[in-house]
């Protein structure tokens, strides 16, 4: 064990008196929140509901606790449990090949009652915990209804111009362009940006509207339901043009394939804080939270307008699960008290006591039936975000009470939750999180680091007219791909799922 790790976990057995029936653990914890794991209310809280005692320290430094996981693989071993253990798909692989951790597979069912049912109503999440070889190194995060990144249109404009809510690609690029000419932030000046997004990350969340729902990898599903490299497909192009008259009409700034977002840094007006110094009137991101003022979240609606083919599609991003949350090391000598333990937080009590607190002490309900937490101040989701253990630092193991999330007592909160829910009821995955074994797995990241540098660039140049957009300079790109492997990338994931067929639901 590494020294500083022994002394913290000495001094806790000491004071605690039952060193022998105390479960240690360690993990990720953030220095920018003041935490303390062994003065946090939500290990005693958990004992309580469990019987499983604990004996917590979190590590509040990246690098020392990458070392410790290093560490580990030499055999230095800081405790019985990886609780918010941040592990990677890799690195679990590499502990438990090294015997730092223990395969979880022959010990769920037993002793974790509220995870198994879990996995077996989404047999999705069980393929995606599992290695190709049936072990299963850690316990994840799940949720039922996962927030996803949305296109968000600034509806109060619209309605300041008279412009009904567009419905297609000519209708959005027609109320954009009144956005950047009419002045509907009323300050005088024509300095709203119509379409903020930033980087051709954020401007392929535009392609559903073209019938194409791609990945990280640049991938996609064709008309019959086979993987295609994205790019190759017929919308691919007409998604590329729309960029481009975009950017000659100044809907998309010059800098926008360059520069920060504009909105990222806002200011509130001295004058009133419904008024934005500077303002966009199209943003991409998982919640207005993070772009504009609280003021102005409500004034945003998810824009999810039909393909070609009449059909809505987004994509879904994490697919409901974060996996490496959660390991029990080979030093435990009692990993079924460790499972009990964890299994508690997938369960309504435990992912409550780790969302939010206890009922009475932390948060309480209101005669209206929401709500709000007794601290004051702390007000919105986000805010139980920054205090509570589940998320902050490193991700917690067990399922996010969605159920409860809905009845917050902010009218902000439920108006971005019910319209996230929009666009995860039409959210799909092009390929299975984790299908790939390790080789093809390295070399599909090898791909992905050369396709995707390809494709941004040359989105850039042709939608900012570097290069000019013809028949003859499309194929050109297209062949720049192949050559770079996107055959072989489609190939690799192709492969894997004909020799893993999908899970499928009992």
């Amino acid at each position: 064990m590494r020294r500083w790790t022994v002394c913290a976990l000495l001094a806790l057995a000491l004071c605690a008196g039952t060193a022998k029936a105390a479960v240690t653990m360690t993990g990720l914890e953030t220095e920018t929140v003041s935490r303390v794991w062994e003065e946090n209310a939500f290990f005693p809280r958990m004992q309580a509901l469990t019987g499983v005692e604990t004996l917590p320290h979190g590590v509040d430094d990246e690098k020392a606790y990458a070392a410790m996981l290093e560490g580990m693989l030499a055999g230095e071993l800081p405790a019985d449990a990886l609780f918010k253990a941040n592990l990677s798909r890799a690195q679990e692989t590499a502990l438990l090949d090294a015997g730092a951790i223990i395969d979880l597979a022959p010990l769920i069912e037993e002793n974790m009652p509220h995870f198994s049912a879990l996995l077996d109503a989404h047999p999705d999440w069980r393929a995606t915990i599992t290695l190709p070889d049936g072990r299963i190194p850690s316990l994840p995060q799940v949720t039922e209804q996962e927030r996803q990144v949305c296109v968000w249109i600034d509806r109060a404009w619209l309605e300041t111009l008279d412009i009904p809510m567009p419905q297609t690609l000519d209708e959005l690029t027609a109320a954009l362009l009144a956005m950047k000419d009419r002045d509907p932030n009323g300050n005088g000046k024509r300095d709203e940006i119509a379409a903020d997004l930033i980087g051709v990350y954020e401007m392929r969340w535009l392609l559903p509207y073209f019938g194409i729902v791609a990945d990280d990898y640049n991938l996609a599903r064709g008309a019959d339901g086979e993987l295609v490299f994205a790019p190759e497909q017929e919308g691919y192009r007409a998604f590329v043009e729309l960029l481009r008259d975009w950017h000659a009409q100044g809907i998309l700034t010059n800098d926008a394939f360059t520069t920060r977002h504009s909105t990222r840094e806002y200011e509130l007006s001295a004058s009133t804080s419904k008024e934005r110094d500077v303002t966009g009137g199209l943003i991409v991101t998982v919640t207005p939270y993070t772009h504009v003022s609280e003021d102005n979240i409500m004034d945003f609606e998810p824009l999810l307008l039909a393909g070609p083919d009449g059909k809505t599609r987004w994509r879904d991003l994490l697919g409901g699960i974060w996996t490496g949350c959660f390991a029990v090391t080979s030093a435990c000598d009692d990993p079924a008290a460790a499972l009990r333990w964890a299994d508690a937080l997938y369960g309504e009590e435990g992912a409550l006591l780790c969302y939010a607190g206890a009922e009475g002490e932390d948060y309480a309900y209101g005669d209206n039936g929401y709500w709000s937490f007794n601290v004051d101040g702390v007000y919105t989701v986000e805010n139980i975000r920054a205090e509570s253990i589940m998320y902050t630092g490193a991700v917690a193991p067990g399922i996010v009470p969605n159920d409860f999330l809905e009845l917050a007592d902010s009218d902000i909160d439920r108006y971005v939750l019910e319209r996230n829910a929009r666009a995860q009821a039409v959210a799909e995955r092009v390929t299975r999180p984790y299908l790939l074994d390790a080789q093809a797995q390295t070399r599909a990241d090898e791909l992905a680091a050369q396709l995707g540098a390809l494709v941004d660039k040359g989105i850039a140049r042709f939608a900012s007219e570097e290069t000019e957009l013809t028949d003859e300079s499309w194929a050109a790109f297209l062949d720049s791909l192949r050559e770079a492997g996107s055959d072989e990338m489609v190939a690799l994931f192709a492969e894997a799922e004909r020799a893993v067929p999908a899970p499928v639901s009992e």
